[in-house]
Order: C-alpha cells, then structure tokens, then sequence
C-alpha cells in the first residue's frame, strides 16, 4: 500500500502551483486536512467578510480536491497551539506518516509550526515544508552583510538581478488518484455551494486571465484613480492563497511577446504591476527575517516611542469616514461597505490617521484587518508603517500626505467620492474639492486644520531626534 500524506491547507487554498499538494500527490495517497482556528482569528483581529471568503474558499478547494479523489477534511482547531495536538491525532487515525505544508511566514504561524513538527516527528510522521509564500525564496535577497533590506527600491534591484525562471515556474497539478475510504468520524462534510461565488481558484484565474490581457498594459496610468478600473483586484485571492504570486509573474510574462526576462522592454504597466509583486515579496521577507514586526513593534525601533495622541472620538470619526475631508471619508466608506479599498486609498487614510490625528499605526493596523476582505498581515502591517513613517522606507517622516491635492490628483472629477460620499452627489467637482461643508450641511467641517496637523506631526517626530 502506497504511504499516505497529509497535507495541511493554510493559505494556500488551490490545487494548482502547490508544492505541498504536488510533492505528496508524486509519492502516494494525499489527505487534505484544514485547521479552522476561530479564536486565533479573534486574537489576529480577522474579521468577519474575510472569514467568510475562506470558509467559500475552502468550499471551492473541496470541490477541486473531490475531482482528485483527495479528500478534504476541516477540523476545528480553535487556537494553534492545538494544531499538534489535532494533526498527531488525525494522522494516526488515518496511518498517514508524512505531513505537507507550505511555509508560513509570522511569528505565531511559524512558532505553531515549529510545535507540530516537534511533536510529529518522534512519532515517526515525517514534515515536509515546502516554499510558495513568495516568489524569490526568503533568505535570497539580502545586502552584501546577509542582513534584511530595509529599503523598497534597493531590495527590487536586486530582486530583479537575481531573477530567474524558476521563480516563476508553477508546479504541475497533482494527479488524480484511487478513491480513499476514510474512517466514518472523519469522512467530509457535504461540500454547500454559496452560489455565485466569487472565491476559489477557478475564479482567481479568471480575473487574472482578465487582467492580465485587458488592464495590465495601463496598470501603471490607471492604478492610482479609484474610480478606474484599473487594479487587478486579485488580492483577496492572494491572500488566501487562491491564487500564487508565481501564478501571477507567469501570466504577466506568458501575456507578453517580449523576452522572458523581467523588465526588458515590458510595457511600463505590465512592469509597474510586476513591481507590486516585489513589493508583496519584500514585505513577507521583513516579516520573516525580523521577528519584532510580529510583535507589534516598529520596524524603526526609535519610533516605538513616538508620543501618539490617544481621541477615541476622533477614531470613531476616521473610522465611520465622517473626517470632512471626501477622498478620506470615501475610502473609509468604501472599506466599510465592501470589505476592500483602493490601494491609493489605503495610504491616503493611513497616513491621515497617523499623520493627521497623530494616533497609533497599530490602532488603523488592527481596523483594517478587521473590516478588510484581503487581510494580509505582511502587506497591512507594512502598508501602514510606511504610511506612519515607522518602517521600511527611504523617504523621511515629513512625507505627508495632503488630502484635499490628493482628492484633486486622482479624483478630479470626485466621481469616486459622489459614489461613497451620496450626501455630496449635488455639488459640483469644485466645491468638494474646496470645503464641501459650506455647501452641504449634512457633511461635517474639516476635523483638524492640515497645516496644524502636519507641523504636529513634524514636531512629533523632530522631537524623536532630540
């Protein structure tokens, strides 16, 4: 009889570049097991849309897995410290002496993992794991010193010298393979179908398909207009692990008829989306390499003493997008209403959080993983210290936003504010790009003068300097 292995689904959840699901399918019987780890949500703030999107994620993957005749087991498992515990147990009621999973790179993840592969393995369950989290392996992009780039642009350089076509060559699928009798208390629920999904592996491809041969060409002019569509919207699908980075670098470059060698004459879009690619790379590299980010410290540790403002008024303002200011207000209404924002957005409303209101990162960290669909601890977590200037960044702390040039850059027209903020649909472009209060009496004033907050926060940080 062949051995069979487990393979434990995390975020990852699609059958095709899964190295995990590939390896183990090439040496015999495969068991997928997923943990569903509840109140370890609770603890890492994961709201309530993007527990949604996985649980129809994992209905998808079952689905795919079912074609396979790869069963697909989900197992309560409310924290991780309870995964060795669950996983020893399921194992040894399925004979199974091999466990496969893809790399995970936060400190919890990876101390859980480190606890199963501690008790697994004196039991004689061999664990396998394999890399998939990023498309340049963690560890292979490092200054001459060894030590983690803290720099955006000077880890894409080398990112980009060091690129080479096994980086962007997904797996095979894995085979189909004999039907697997499994023990009555752990045979699978009846897969629900949610109807029109719009999670699963099936539609990520679709929506990169369309992507990559529609929009990718104009991606470096239309990424930043909200009101464009002009994104992939492939987030949520890369955060759950529906869909791989590699996948992603591979559609771009198979999309194209130019040299399979990356930025070599490339259409400035197609390049510009590459570069987030590196981007999502170098965030998950930081967190992997320097334990502190999962802690909740700074990247810059002087910053951590920073002297924040503390207004649960003016929280609860950003919060509800009820600032005064309209590109703010719209971008908060739209990650309220729809579990998303625009990535122009994000920076906009983070740095108007830090910078304007002078509060905490971690406080705008935490509501966005909250409320947001594509909740990815490496990309939020780097997104809003480079917003606070805490981070990895080459620019300095007097970066700050102004949100009204911001408003007039990329929305000039205040089409995207008019469809989150209906109270201004009646006022010209002009007047809300002025002081739309005076006009609209149900819109509030601006909360806080942007001169003032910006010489605030300069002052806040100078202070920093001594």
């Amino acid at each position: 009889m062949h051995p069979t292995t487990l393979v434990w689904f995390r975020d990852d959840l699609r059958i095709a570049d899964n190295p995990a699901l590939y390896h183990a399918s090439q040496q015999g019987r495969v068991i997928g097991v997923y943990l569903v780890s509840e109140n370890q949500w609770e603890v890492h703030h994961v709201g309530s849309r993007r527990r949604s999107f996985v649980r129809e994620s994992l209905c998808a993957l079952g689905e795919r897995l079912a074609a396979l005749n790869i069963p697909l087991l989900s197992i309560p498992t409310p924290i991780f410290d309870d995964a060795p515990t669950t996983l020893l147990r399921v194992a040894g009621q399925l004979g199974a002496r091999r466990l496969a999973f893809n790399e995970q790179f936060p400190l919890n993840e990876r101390r859980r993992d480190a606890a199963v592969k501690q008790a697994l393995e004196p039991k004689g369950i061999a664990v396998e794991v394999h890399q998939t989290g990023t498309i340049a392996p963690v560890g292979q992009i490092l200054t001459n010193d060894g030590n983690p780039y803290s720099v955006y642009s000077a880890f894409k350089r080398r990112w980009l010298d060091r690129a080479h076509s096994a980086w962007w060559t997904p797996v095979p699928l894995p085979d189909k393979q004999a039907v697997v009798e499994l023990p009555q208390s752990l045979r699978p629920n009846a897969v629900h179908d949610p109807g029109a999904r719009i999670s699963g592996e099936v539609q990520a491809q679709r929506l990169l398909d369309d992507f990559v041969k529609r929009r990718a060409a104009q991606y470096d002019t239309q990424r930043d207009m909200p009101s464009a569509d002009g994104t992939s919207r492939l987030s949520e699908h890369l955060s759950c692990g529906t869909l791989s980075a590699r996948q992603c670098l591979a559609a771009v470059l198979q999309n194209d008829d130019k040299p399979v060698r990356l930025m070599d004459g490339r259409s400035p879009g197609a390049d510009s989306w590459v570069g987030e690619l590196v981007w999502r790379d170098f965030y998950r590299h930081i967190v992997a390499l320097i334990p502190r980010i999962s802690r909740g410290c700074a990247f810059r540790q002087d910053t951590d003493s920073l002297a924040w403002r503390n207004n649960e008024a003016e929280l609860a303002a950003w919060q509800a997008g009820r600032t005064g200011y309209p590109l703010v207000d719209a971008g908060m209404r739209q990650l309220e209403r729809t579990g998303w924002m625009h990535n122009r957005l994000r920076m906009v409303t983070a740095m108007f959080l830090t910078k304007h209101l002078l509060m905490d990162w971690r406080l705008g960290e935490q509501h966005f993983m909250s409320q947001l669909v594509d909740g990815d601890f490496a990309a939020n977590n780097g997104g809003w210290q480079w917003s606070a200037s805490t981070g990895t960044d080459a620019a300095p702390y007097f970066r700050i936003f102004n949100p009204i040039t911001q408003a007039t850059r990329f929305d000039p027209q205040a089409t995207f504010i008019k469809r989150f903020v209906p109270e201004l649909e009646g006022l010209s472009a002009k007047q809300i790009h002025a002081n739309p209060s005076r006009y609209a009496h149900d819109y509030p004033a601006p909360m806080v003068d942007h001169r003032m907050a910006r010489q605030r926060a300069l002052d806040a940080f100078k202070r920093l300097r001594g």
